[in-house]
């Protein structure tokens, strides 16, 4: 699933520079698949929007298949 939203107030650092903010949410995800996707995601988000990777933030979370739903039950 993806949502973006443009035009919003944001400040990181202190400086409101164009950024990019994602949460990234997975069932079974590593932290080795995390860093592959940061890289990744940076990479495209950079050579199409008007900012460079220090302003990109990326919070991935490993879900647990209970905790997630889909068609009236979860994955787990």
């Amino acid at each position: 699933m993806v949502e973006l939203a443009g035009g919003k107030a944001m400040l990181f650092g202190g400086s409101n520079q164009p950024l990019a903010y994602m949460e990234c949410k997975s069932i079974g995800l590593s932290a080795t698949q995390a860093k592959a996707l940061s890289a990744s995601i940076s990479r495209l988000l950079t050579g199409i929007l008007p900012l460079t990777a220090e302003r990109i933030y990326i919070e991935f979370s490993d879900c647990q298949a209970e905790f997630w739903g889909w068609n009236s039950s979860t994955f787990g």
